[in-house]
Order: C-alpha cells, then sequence, then structure tokens
C-alpha cells in the first residue's frame, strides 16, 4: 500500500504515477474506496481529471499502466494494488458498432453475468481499434470492500483461478460471440493467449483511439506555503512516481517581495536623510586659513594725556 499526503495551507496536486507492467489498484480515503473517472469513448480510456471533485478523483489508464489522482492539501490518500486477471478480447466489430451496442457499460455487464459475478469487480482500463480490442481486469473482490473486509491472499488466489478457467472456457464456447457482442477474433488472459491470431496480437502495437500523446502538465495552485507531497510505501516496491508541480506563480511571488523589500529600504533611507538634515543646524561659515580676526574696544572716557612716542629704529623713547 502507498501512502499520499499533501503538506501545504491551500491548493491541490495532479500526481502522475507510472508503473512498470500492467495491474490494477484502487485509491481510498479514510477507507472509503474513490471510483475511477467515467469512462471517454473517445479517448478510449477512462475521462481525465477535472480537479473539481476533490481529493481522490482518479483514473488508470491501461496500456500507457499508468496511475492519475488529484490531492489536496492536508489529504491523505492510499493506493492499494487488487488482486486481478488482466484479460484482453479483440472482436470483429467497428468502434461505432461497439458504442451503439452500450460500448464498456454493456460489454461489463454481459461479461459479469456469464461468469457470475458482480459488474463492479469488472473494470475495462483501454478501448482501442483493431477492430475492436477491449483491455479489461476482473478482480478478485469488490474494491468497496477491499479494506473492510479483505480477502485473504489464499482465498483470492483460489478464486481469481476459478475465474480464470471460467473465462477461459467463455472465451473459446460458441456463446462467446453472445457474451461479448461479437465474434472473437483473439483473446488473452494473464498474457497467455487463448484464442491467437497469426496476423494481429492485441499485446503487441495497439492503436489507441485518440489517446493523449503530449506528456501531461502536472498542475498545482497553492498559497501562501511551499506544496510538499510525502509517500510512505508499506511494502518495497520499486514502481517510480512521477510527482511534477509549476511553481512559476510561487517565484513570481517572490520576486514581488524582493522588489517591494527593496523599494521600502531606499524610500525609508532618503525620509530619514531628509529628516535629519532638516533638524541639522545652520553654521557660520569658518574664516580662511591664515585670516585672523580681532577687534578693540575702547573706552571714549579714557583720554590719555601723555603721548608716548615708540622709535623703533633707534630705540629712542621721548616722554611729552
Amino acid at each position: 500500500m502507498m501512502v499520499y499526503s499533501l503538506r501545504a495551507d491551500r491548493g491541490q496536486v495532479k500526481v502522475h504515477v507510472p508503473y512498470w507492467n500492467a495491474g490494477s489498484y484502487a485509491v481510498y480515503i479514510d477507507g472509503k474506496f474513490i471510483p475511477n473517472t467515467p469512462w471517454d469513448k473517445n479517448a478510449g480510456s477512462q475521462a481525465e481529471l477535472t480537479g473539481l471533485k476533490g481529493c481522490g478523483e482518479n483514473r488508470f489508464v491501461g496500456v500507457k499502466n499508468f496511475l492519475e489522482f488529484i490531492i489536496t492539501a492536508g489529504c491523505e490518500l492510499q493506493v492499494l494494488p487488487v488482486d486481478a486477471i488482466l484479460s484482453n478480447v479483440r472482436m470483429q466489430w467497428t468502434m461505432d458498432e461497439f458504442y451503439a451496442a452500450g460500448g464498456v457499460v454493456s460489454f461489463t455487464d454481459r461479461v459479469a453475468a456469464a461468469l457470475g459475478i458482480h459488474a463492479s469487480t469488472i473494470k475495462a482500463v483501454a478501448v482501442y481499434t483493431g477492430s475492436v480490442v477491449v483491455e479489461f481486469n476482473i478482480l478478485s473482490q469488490d474494491p468497496t470492500t477491499l479494506v473492510s473486509s479483505p480477502l485473504t491472499s489464499s482465498v483470492s488466489a483460489s478464486k481469481l483461478r476459478t475465474l480464470k478457467t471460467q473465462l477461459n472456457t467463455l472465451i473459446k464456447s460458441s456463446t462467446a460471440s453472445t457474451v461479448f457482442g461479437a465474434p472473437v477474433l483473439s483473446a488473452a488472459t494473464d498474457g497467455t493467449a487463448i484464442i491467437s491470431d497469426p496476423n494481429y496480437n492485441p499485446g503487441v502495437n495497439p492503436t489507441p483511439v485518440n489517446l493523449p500523446t503530449t506528456p501531461v502538465i502536472q498542475n498545482v495552485t497553492v498559497t501562501n506555503t511551499i506544496p510538499q507531497i510525502t509517500t510512505e510505501n508499506s511494502q518495497s516496491d520499486s514502481t517510480p512516481i512521477a510527482i511534477s508541480a509549476t511553481n512559476q506563480q510561487l517565484l513570481w511571488i517572490l520576486l514581488v517581495l524582493v522588489l517591494l523589500c527593496m523599494c521600502c529600504f531606499c524610500v525609508g533611507t532618503g525620509v530619514v536623510c531628509a529628516i535629519k538634515l532638516a533638524k541639522k543646524p545652520l553654521q557660520p561659515a569658518k574664516p580662511a586659513t591664515g585670516v585672523v580676526e580681532s577687534e578693540i574696544d575702547l573706552n571714549p572716557q579714557f583720554n590719555p594725556t601723555i603721548d608716548i612716542e615708540l622709535d623703533i629704529f633707534s630705540k629712542k623713547r621721548d616722554i611729552k
């Protein structure tokens, strides 16, 4: 079991998890099963995630073998592998005829009725041309009870062996065209061919109908925090996890904050300098270097009667 959580204040992230081989996986939140997105006949797979259904919105795309889900801030999500039979059948049909006859819903209903199991335990993962190839999984139990009442590994394996034998017999029976809706040209279960077509192998070079060929952009919308996705694996698993997020908005916010800080610093420095200049008193200009100014105050009431003459050359003093 893989556990995912998004540590953020707000926002959500689309997580893309590729798997090395085909399998079946179920998404849970607090033990509650979250079903896959509805089937999109134009894409030939489960519909693209919209991000409008909150935490747990998910889809699994067969052939390409990847799981996608939405996780929101503060949400903890679990992904459990489900024991299943991986099957595909190629039928002599056109795509228009297949969907006119009810598409994957009618297909799963007919196969479930023929095997005597509930339709919720059959999950279509891909439909593509050639004539019409349907890839589907038969689960060992209803995914809604996988957490609350899981089957033991021995019981699950025994049940799948029985279902596999029934399915192989059904594919080769004369009623196969009625159950599957059209004559079966080739089929395989768990990679083993049940009906072979020397001119075509549904497991080699499939041609999905309008499946996206460009990389899916993982969208992130987070406010006032940096998103952190944590994962916990309860089993040893080498499955790679590709989590990508666009932090362009955070970079722009950081740039704006830096510019605002710079502007505030410059304005504040200017204001402080202006205040200091306004408070500093004006001082008179200092005289030029080497110039000495003096001032003598004379008392007008003093009138000396003695004249003193000083001859600086003869050093004679005459007193009158």
